[in-house]
């Protein structure tokens, strides 16, 4: 997957070329925001009223302007009577959930807890892991999460103890950017009317618990104006491979992506996904593609080719680069894959994959 901005990432690597989502993708260039522009009449933002809206992070540009930027997006939801969240922490292709609590006069939102991680994180640091210094360093956690967490951490150190990876071990798991739990707190600016959002992280040094901001630190989020926007997470990286020539791959164990494509060039991505492959009896299969998180076309349905083999489902997307990629991160692509079949929920997918144009 796609990870977060910084230490703890999990980024995503191609073939011939290796570059770290956790920035912006190519983006248009949204409507300008007046500069320092205080809410004209009553503000009706509100912490109870969170449910169901959209926020970006509002960009100060050089020159002072400020412009909505949909690199860093939150959502807010109800789910079951819960206020929860999903968030991007900058990413282009990570996405992820957090429940939220009010907190200091505004409101705290937490990803879930880890409890294995956190045990073999204060086993590295050279702390003991307990019911007691887990409930210490997450009072959520539950009983059987806690109980589950230790064995399996427990499992997990007995393989390296006194082994040769046992140092690389104890610094991946003790290190300041081991993040193990995200950690939102928003605020309500009633002067502006929008919301105050730090952006942090927990982990564990040295057996004690730290807190730390991501990259987005505190800023600004201002009300979704531009649109429809990808709140799914891109959850595989690998089967979406971009060529720069039509036409599927004929040796599917030899087929590497075309990663870097000169201005103006037509790149082809073929979804290689085996379990997409095949149709199921009575099911119905379809796609919309997303660029940088922002729709690019919808309502595509695969084609069914015959081969050697029996009929296929090829799944194609054709899409022209004119401009230079506007980031060092490149341009990521995501198709979002809908299987619908009768009697069973429909099971929506998304896989992306990054190219560079230069």
């Amino acid at each position: 997957m796609l990870g977060r901005c910084n230490g703890g990432a999990r980024p995503l690597v191609l073939a011939a070329a290796s570059l770290l989502l956790s920035l912006t993708g190519c983006e248009e260039k949204p409507a300008k925001l007046s500069v320092g522009s205080k809410a004209a009449g009553p503000c009706d933002v509100k912490l109870e009223g969170l449910a169901g809206t959209e926020w970006v992070i509002k960009k100060i540009n050089p020159d002072k302007t400020e412009v909505p930027d949909h690199a860093a997006r939150l959502k807010l939801f109800d789910e079951g009577g819960k206020l929860r969240a999903k968030y991007n922490v900058m990413s282009v292709g990570a996405m992820y959930t957090y429940d939220c609590a009010p907190h200091g006069g505004g409101l705290r939102c937490l990803e879930p807890t880890k409890a294995k991680d956190y045990c073999q994180a204060l086993v590295a640091g050279k702390a003991e892991c307990t019911p007691e210094t887990l409930r210490a360093i997450a009072p959520d956690l539950t009983d059987a999460e806690i109980e589950e967490g230790m064995k399996l951490a427990n499992e997990n150190i007995a393989k390296f103890k006194g082994g040769p990876d046992w140092k690389k071990f104890e610094f991946n798991n003790n290190n300041l950017g081991n993040k193990l739990r995200g950690i939102i707190y928003l605020k309500v600016n009633e002067r502006e009317c929008n919301l105050r959002l730090t952006d942090a992280y927990m982990t564990i040094y040295d057996g004690k618990r730290v807190e730390d901001t991501n990259p987005v630190g505190t800023n600004s989020f201002v009300k979704n104006t531009l649109g429809e926007l990808l709140w799914d997470e891109c959850k595989d990286t690998t089967m979406l491979v971009p060529q720069g020539a039509e036409g599927f791959p004929a040796d599917l164990t030899k087929v590497q992506p075309v990663i870097v494509h000169p201005p103006g060039s037509t790149v082809h991505y073929y979804l290689l996904d085996p379990a997409m492959q095949t149709k199921a009896e009575g099911c119905t299969y379809s796609y919309r593609t997303w660029l940088a998180g922002k729709p690019l076309a919808s309502g595509l349905s695969p084609t069914e080719v015959a081969g050697p083999a029996g009929s296929r489902l090829e799944w194609h997307v054709a899409h022209t680069f004119n401009d230079p990629s506007a980031t060092g991160e490149g341009d990521v692509l995501g198709l979002q894959s809908t299987v619908a079949c009768p009697g069973k929920p429909d099971d929506t997918k998304v896989y992306c994959a990054q190219i560079m144009v230069k």
